[in-house]
């Protein structure tokens, strides 16, 4: 990736090493890193043809019943389309999953292993890719349980990195965000002003890619057409860090 740190690097060679590789896959990092979209972007470039199906675990423990066994009947018991397309299964919050859903999963695990009729390999290539929330993107949470799942399930596990530890990806983002505003509202906001541009790239952004995001629709419905971002259309807490970091 042109001027990409040494760090974002290593972290899109084994994005891609995921994309030619068929086994399960864990994202790990913090909230708002863009798990989700890295998920889609590996289910799209593997060309395998099915759908993307999200299992989303951030939900009470009566849907998160149904839907552990919704997956174990899609993914184990074969459910696959005719034309022999591959679903990918996307298992959202893994870490939010209840004690004993996670118990249930490992004994069926087990219970499959055993029987012999799947063998380690095939269970670690399922199409499934999970995602897993990480403390300030460093410690994955420790869980007896859920590691054991993890390590009976997944085979490949990359964190993404915050949206702070790959500033260089920020302009491109930003440009992005601006570009997709002004198709989907049908706006011509030309851009972002150098000033402001310089604001969005020194802070810090706790909440990753998802706060960039919003801050740009903001900052662009606030910008009339033909006018370019100004710094007085973003957040009030951007000038209040471009601030505290020139004091240190």
């Amino acid at each position: 990736m042109p001027g990409a740190t040494r760090k974002t690097n290593e972290v899109y060679k084994e994005l891609s090493k995921a994309i030619q590789s068929p086994f399960n896959l864990l994202l790990e990092g913090e909230s708002g890193v863009g798990k989700m979209y890295f998920a889609e972007l590996i289910h799209q470039e593997r060309n395998w043809g099915g759908e993307f199906v999200v299992f989303d675990f951030e939900r009470t423990v009566q849907e998160q019943t149904r839907m552990v066994e919704q997956l174990i009947s899609r993914v184990f018991f074969g459910e696959h389309r005719p034309s022999g397309n591959r679903d990918t299964y996307f298992m959202r919050r893994v870490d939010l999953l209840e004690e004993r859903l996670l118990a249930r999963f490992c004994d069926f695990l087990e219970e499959l292993g055993n029987g012999g009729k799947f063998p380690r390999v095939k269970l670690l290539s399922f199409g499934l890719i999970g995602s897993l929330e990480t403390n300030s993107g460093k410690k994955a949470p420790n869980n007896i349980q859920l590691n054991k799942f993890l390590d009976s399930l997944f085979c490949m596990r990359i964190r993404i990195l915050p949206l702070r530890e790959r500033r260089e990806e920020i302009s491109e983002l930003v440009e992005t965000f601006v570009s997709y505003f002004n198709r989907e509202h049908k706006r011509k906001v030309s851009g972002v002003a150098e000033q402001a541009l310089g604001l969005l790239l020194q802070y810090d952004w706790p909440n990753n890619v998802c706060e960039l995001r919003m801050e740009m629709e903001r900052a662009a419905t606030l910008t009339g057409d033909h006018e370019a971002i100004e710094p007085a259309a973003l957040s009030e807490h951007l000038s209040k860090s471009e601030h505290k970091t020139h004091l240190v």
